[in-house]
């Protein structure tokens, strides 16, 4: 079931529910005591003008319409209370006729709203607005709005045509007879009053019209002309908008001209019946004009009867052809046969004036139906007459003609005229017809050179019609109605395709133009469901050109029909409103008017700073992506805010706007952020309180989708809206008014509150943490419902302080901690804020296409260890677990804090103060010795949490101990602490003399020690851990480089991972070579530093690697008496490819691997002794140059080995194990073209000859 069918199947269940009966009442209807009349009002629903009018009907009653000004007076009291508009049953489907009630009643009385109708195509339904008093404005047909229906109690003289016998009258000369009333043409112009005076001389009256049947006696036997305009009784004089017959009876029947009846002038007060149907126009009563009288008869005479000229008696004339009512009732087969023995046939119906005759015929008569000839037994859908030939007119009643076979049958009563298809078995009256007799049949045209198509239009031999190919840039273009309006006033129509020669012409026609793909409207539309597919110029659809899988009305808004930018040039269904070229179709010899100015194209007006003027509004439309919170920021800057679309042609202007300025990509999906919002109990409301009494929400939207779509989009391609996530990145429309622009910025700032009790204040929001008690634990959606019961949502994490700031309070929980982000199609926070700050966990955020399952959609807070405390991870969103809400704080608990307090404050086993005045490292050192203190060590993780959030409350960072200036430039503490926790920024420390500050994102940041920054005093209780006594000598002061003294070497820490032999390369470019362990302590010592590198690598390369026979050796060839392997290492006969050794960073254990790993590493070099110590000890050791060619030809030395390692091993298994060939062949080779691989990509010495890499 699609949605539309959805939403009216509802809609009809409510209705089914309110025709309960109770105390001979209709509930939910509300009765007008004094007409009897019941109307519903349905103002929470929102359907189409064509879905509000079906849920009408199925409940035996119809859209409201209007007649009487006590009725509108009695509907506008019942909305009064409502602020937004209701459909009704005006309309103006018919392109060809003006306004009308759906359900046929007159259109005799108007209240239109000031500035309604507004004159733009495609605003062709009604709505009742009670904000305009009641009034009436005309909207698009597929705006969703709620509804009124309306049904009387009982039969009234409404809902039938009365049905009179064709007796026979005598009227005097002159005058005409039809039914009961004696007719003339007067055409000696007069004024309207003058008109009616000559008419009540003759004893009649100026003529009333009461129904179809009288309508088309006149048009068509009375002897009316198109070329005439012809005053008819009807008039407002009496009660402006309130049309009356003079001859004082009710009015029952109109048919408006197109865009009628109208007040241009406000003098529009009397009627006139003009053009080719005779339709009615409202003109000025001083003008003159013709006019019709009508009279009761002078007698009845039944005796009587009339025989026409040419026609049998009893047969009726009209054109060449003679007419017979056939009063018996047969079945199709049998009429025919009738027929065909007065030598006639089942009458077909060529013309629009003949469709008319033939109204005035049967209209009036008792009988339901009366056959014609037409039918489609031999193949369904393909409608032929009795003569096998292809009808050119048509007039279908409402879904008709469907999908059963069977004959056509013209209607009566209410339905005069219109055609149904029915079973040809059942029985009916019949019209038969004949050619006219003794009279001479039409002459042959005469033979005159065929009319040419003007300059500029295209035409063919065989072709009756002139075509012209209207291409115009983007901003020019039209949507279907604009371009059916703008061929309609040069004379013509959108073109129209019978045949498949017609689509071939047209075809050739932009072949030889090069436009077969440019696309172009035709003049095939759909804008009443119930009647199908209908050509503008009224032909029969009995040809067509589908693409593949169309039409599908695809989101239910396809209504009209274009040529496809294909190169056959297909039909396909579009929205009306899409901007296309368009191909116009005029009769040749017509003489064409001239084209009309672009009356509905808005040419753009900027603003000096580029913003597009509309009305008193101003629009900004970006470009940049960026989520909603952003976007308004960006309006704000520019005061204003995002857009508010309050009506219909606000929208069309923005959409329209867009649209001509969007790239040539076809059906682009652009979406743009607008100032409607969705509540969480689903409740819509603009920005600035203004009222929702208008949207445009696309097919299926809102659709609420996961409970967390609270913001807007207007959709690029049609302009509809769509809900949708705040957090998403969208471009957005600003909008100021003219008269508020004052070229500043104003300051906003949210109102300052507090928490309810419970909750933590902080930054201006509240939090609660929620599971403490296994039985408090839920899912993420569970957990969601449970903060959104409470007035919040899940938490959303926007930068380091608040994750700090909750990690900090989850330290004691022990489980891991739902937050409101998820990944259901791309990371967004429930509550809508933007995805701009992330703390992934190692090994998180899972990719796409690596997930362990389709349920890791859902983020949690987690607790594998103190180091990743907090930091989050993907996981199962059914799992039970804690939770964070988050709420705005309330202004209302707002209750004053003071200033930070000056004295120290205790955490842990410690003492804390910030010193709040900028000074350079050794001053703030300096004023915290003056304290008793020393500038702040920091030794974990929640220690460097809490003062995080100390700086936060300042917004400044802080200088913290660590130094390299004090040690001859590796870093220290200067309290003497030993170095067991760092949380350097990215690429840090990068200075090898500086001081650090702890900087608002809680990373620790080098800076020069002169710099000026608040800084943080501690205190410490008890004995702080320092390192153990150095030996003598220095380590190298070069580059940035910072090595760490241990004993007598110094040892440098690098995260930045690569293979083993590019880190070889590394430490002998930096004076060393990867470390050995000859100890337990320097074991400790080196697990100690590589657990601060964590976050950055999982291990560190070491000097240790085995030789071709298996042996473990050391790179600078110390002796191995100390290994520190992990569980289960080494695995030599597992994988005998894991030549390398690596130290892990969590634990300090070792393990083999494949050299051609990614890991960081550590190189170690002897510290450098000063000259006088070494004079002491008995004379100077080789300079440091010497050494370093030492190292180099021994590493070198030790990489030749390794490379004929290698190759004797490859070569060892493969005569030894031929068995195991393949696998073990894949495993050596691993290294030796890794290593190959490794050097050729990323080695940074490869440039200077390959000398390494040649020897290796």
């Amino acid at each position: 079931m699609t949605l539309d069918r959805l939403l009216i199947f509802l809609c009809l269940v409510r209705g089914m529910l309110q025709l309960q009966s109770l105390d001979n009442t209709e509930r939910f209807w509300t009765e007008d005591a004094s007409t009897g009349v019941l109307y519903q009002i349905n103002s929470e629903s929102a359907l189409t003008w064509h879905q509000a009018r079906k849920s009408c009907q199925e409940q035996n009653a119809e859209l409201l319409s209007i007649t009487e000004i006590h009725e509108q007076e009695y509907v506008g009291e019942l909305i009064k209370k409502f602020s937004f508009a209701l459909w009704i049953g005006l309309n103006t489907l018919n392109f060809n006729s003006g306004w009308q009630w759906a359900g046929g009643s007159p259109f005799r009385y108007l209240n239109w709203a000031p500035g309604s109708p507004f004159p733009a195509p495609g605003k062709i339904c009604g709505t009742m607005n009670p904000r305009q008093n009641a009034k009436w404005e005309n909207q698009a047909c597929n705006q969703r709005f709620g509804y009124i229906c309306k049904k009387r109690k009982i039969n009234s003289k409404f809902d039938n045509i009365t049905r009179e016998e064709m007796t026979p009258i005598k009227c005097t000369e002159g005058w005409l007879p039809y039914a009961s009333h004696c007719y003339s043409i007067q055409r000696e112009s007069k004024a309207w009053k003058d008109a009616l005076t000559s008419c009540k001389r003759q004893g009649g009256d100026l003529a009333s019209v009461h129904s179809i049947t009288e309508y088309s006696f006149l048009v068509s036997q009375l002897g009316y002309m198109p070329t005439e305009e012809l005053w008819l009784g009807l008039n407002d004089l009496k009660t402006h908008f309130y049309f009356e017959w003079s001859d004082g009876t009710p009015v029952t029947f109109t048919t408006w001209q197109r865009r009628h009846p109208t007040y241009r002038n406000g003098l529009e007060d009397c009627v006139v019946m003009k053009g080719q149907d005779g339709y009615w126009a409202t003109d000025v009563c001083d003008k003159q004009f013709g006019y019709i009288c009508k009279k009761k008869p002078s007698s009845r005479s039944p005796e009587e009867k009339i025989k026409d000229p040419g026609c049998q008696e009893g047969w009726k004339r009209y054109g060449f052809h003679c007419y017979l009512v056939g009063s018996a009732l047969a079945t199709f087969s049998d009429a025919n046969k009738t027929c065909e023995q007065s030598k006639a046939y089942l009458a077909t119906v060529e013309t629009r004036n003949e469709q008319a005759f033939l109204i005035s015929l049967t209209g009036l008569r008792s009988g339901k139906y009366f056959w014609l000839g037409l039918s489609d037994t031999e193949k369904r859908g393909m409608f032929k007459w009795t003569s096998g030939e292809t009808p050119s007119f048509t007039h279908w009643n409402s879904a008709m003609p469907g999908k059963e076979q069977g004959c056509v049958a013209m209607g009566t009563g209410v339905s005069a005229g219109l055609w149904d298809v029915i079973s040809c078995q059942e029985t009916a009256n019949f019209l038969c017809k004949q050619q006219a007799v003794e009279v001479p049949p039409p002459a042959p045209p005469a033979q005159v050179p065929a009319a040419a198509c003007a300059q500029g239009w295209d035409g063919a031999p065989h072709a009756d019609s002139c075509f012209k190919f209207f291409v115009r840039d983007k901003n020019l273009k039209k949507n279907w109605f604009e371009a059916e309006e703008f061929c309609r006033e040069i004379g013509g129509n959108l073109v129209t395709i019978n045949s498949k020669e017609d689509q071939v012409l047209i075809w050739q026609l932009a072949l030889e133009k090069g436009l077969q793909t440019q696309g172009f409207w035709m003049g095939l539309f759909l804008l009443n469901p119930d009647e199908g597919f209908t050509w503008i110029d009224g032909s029969p659809v009995i040809y067509e050109n589908w693409d593949e899988d169309e039409p599908n009305n695809d989101k239910g808004i396809e209504h009209c029909v274009m040529f496809n930018r294909s190169p056959q040039m297909r039909w396909n269904d579009l929205y009306c409103e899409y901007l296309l070229n368009w191909i116009c179709e005029t009769k040749k010899g017509t003489l064409l008017k001239p084209e009309p100015n672009n009356k509905y194209e808005y040419q753009a007006v900027q603003t000096a700073d580029g913003w597009i003027i509309y009305e008193d509004k101003q629009y900004y439309f970006s470009r940049e992506r960026v989520p909603m919170e952003e976007a308004r920021r960006i309006c704000q800057r520019n005061f204003a805010d995002l857009v508010v679309i309050e009506d219909e042609s606000e929208r069309q202007f923005i959409w329209k706007y867009i649209n001509r300025k969007r790239s040539g990509v076809f059906f682009q999906e652009e979406s743009y952020f607008i100032g409607l919002f969705v509540s969480s109990d689903q409740k819509l409301s603009w920005l600035g309180k203004t009222p929702v009494n208008y949207v445009a929400w696309a097919p299926g939207e809102p659709n609420y989708s996961h409970n967390d779509e609270n913001c807007v989009v207007m959709k690029e391609d049609f302009g509809f809206w769509n809900d949708i996530n705040c957090g998403l990145k969208n471009t957005f429309i600003c909008e100021r008014r003219n008269s508020t622009y004052s070229g500043f910025v104003p300051t906003v700032l949210p109102p300052l509150g507090g928490c309810p009790e419970m909750w933590i204040l902080f930054q201006n929001k509240c939090y609660k943490i929620v599971g403490s008690r296994e039985e408090e634990r839920l899912t993420w959606y569970s957990a969601r419902s449970a903060c959104i019961e409470q007035g919040g949502n899940l938490a959303s994490i926007h930068n380091a302080q608040v994750q700090a700031f909750l990690t900090f309070h989850l330290k004691d929980v022990t489980d891991e901690t739902w937050i409101g982000l998820n990944d259901k199609h791309s990371y967004i926070w429930t509550d809508g804020s933007p995805y701009d700050y992330a703390c992934w966990a190692r090994g998180f955020p899972l990719g796409k296409y690596n997930r362990v399952g389709w349920k890791t959609d859902c983020i949690a807070m987690m607790i594998r260890s103190v180091n990743e405390a907090g930091k989050w991870e993907n996981t199962d969103c059914h799992h039970n677990k804690s939770y964070i809400c988050q709420m705005d704080s309330k202004p209302e608990l707002f209750h004053s804090t003071t200033a930070p307090d000056s004295d120290f404050l205790h955490y842990g086993n410690s003492s804390y103060l910030i010193i709040p005045s900028k000074m350079s490292w050794e001053e703030a050192r300096k004023a915290c010795r003056e304290k008793s203190s020393e500038l702040a060590s920091i030794s974990d993780y929640y220690s460097n949490i809490f003062l995080l959030l100390q700086a936060a409350q300042y917004g400044e960072p802080l200088w913290i101990g660590i130094n390299s200036n004090l040690s001859y430039g590796y870093y220290r503490w200067s309290d003497k602490r030993k170095i067991d926790f760092s949380n350097w920024h990215y690429e840090e420390p990068k200075e090898k003399i500086a001081c650090v500050f702890l900087e608002l994102s809680g990373e620790w940041k080098t800076a020069p020690c002169n710099e000026k920054h608040f800084s943080v005093c501690k205190k410490s209780e008890g004995i702080l851990p320092s390192d153990p006594p150095q030996d003598i000598g220095r380590c190298p002061q070069s580059g940035h480089i910072a090595w760490i003294p241990f004993r007598s070497h110094c040892y440098y820490f690098n995260p930045s991972e690569m293979s083993w032999v590019q880190s070889v390369t590394q430490c002998i470019q930096s004076g060393g070579m990867l470390t050995s362990v000859v100890d337990l302590a320097e074991s400790n010592f080196l697990e100690e530093h590589a657990d601060l590198y964590t976050s950055k690598t999982s291990g560190f390369w070491i000097g240790l690697y085995r030789n071709i026979n298996g042996q473990l050796l050391w790179q600078d060839n110390s002796v191995l008496d100390f290994v520190n392997w992990g569980e289960a290492e080494p695995l030599e006969e597992q994988h005998e490819n894991e030549y390398c050794v690596q130290l892990s960073a969590s634990s300090g254990s070792w393990n083999s691997i494949p050299c051609s790993s990614r890991k960081g590493f550590i190189c170690k070099t002897p510290k450098t002794i000063p000259e006088a110590v070494a004079n002491v000890k008995g004379g100077r050791k080789d300079n440091d140059q010497s050494t370093v060619w030492i190292l180099l030809i021994l590493v070198l030395v030790i990489l030749v080995g390794m490379g004929f390692m290698v190759y004797f091993f490859f070569k060892i298994k493969i005569q030894s194990e031929a068995e195991r060939a393949v696998g073990q062949q894949s495993m050596l080779l691993e290294y030796s073209s890794a290593l190959d691989r490794e050097n050729d990509e990323n080695d940074p010495a490869s440039s200077k000859g390959g000398s390494e890499r040649s020897d290796v």
